[in-house]
């Protein structure tokens, strides 16, 4: 199943088209969560983003950083988290400048699933894996080199500037 970085943006913050925080993670024994890796990187072929959190028990807090590539156009955003993670759920809430959101999703191993709802009202998923900050760096590095002007409207090709 592919996600619309779009719609994962307009999921995270709602209002517009689609830094690191602590040292860890920790866990507590017994009846807490299992804990974040301290570093999720997601990816798509426009999109790149970065969860970095810090667990305690079962409170998660940290940052969420995505940058989305359309055609030139370059935006970043970066937003707090807060939430929880309860055995393989996780409940999330990302606040950005222009408003929030709450995302649900897994946690198997290491990797997070979010549940991205779609501009269709479909709900996808949303994979985010462990890595570091260069990795995410360097996505985003790729991601602007490959970003393309828009073509000429075919209109302006047919005109005589002379």
């Amino acid at each position: 199943m592919h996600v619309r970085p779009a719609a994962l943006t307009v999921t995270v913050i709602c209002l517009v088209t689609v830094a690191g925080c602590g040292s860890g993670s920790s866990t507590d024994a017994g009846d807490s969560g299992l804990g974040l890796p301290h570093t999720l990187v997601g990816e798509d072929y426009n999109s790149v983003t970065m969860l970095e959190t810090d667990t305690s028990g079962t409170t998660v807090t940290g940052t969420l950083d995505t940058t989305q590539v359309d055609g030139t156009d370059v935006q970043h955003r970066h937003g707090r988290v807060s939430g929880s993670v309860k055995g393989e759920r996780v409940t999330l809430t990302v606040d950005f400048e222009v408003g929030g959101t709450a995302l649900k999703g897994t946690l198997s191993g290491g990797t997070l699933t979010l549940q991205a709802p779609q501009p269709d009202g479909q709900i996808e998923d949303y994979i985010l894996k462990p890595h570091d900050v260069d990795y995410y760096n360097r996505r985003i590095q790729a991601l602007e080199a490959s970003a393309t002007p828009s073509p000429l409207p075919s209109g302006l090709l047919d005109q005589n500037f002379g």
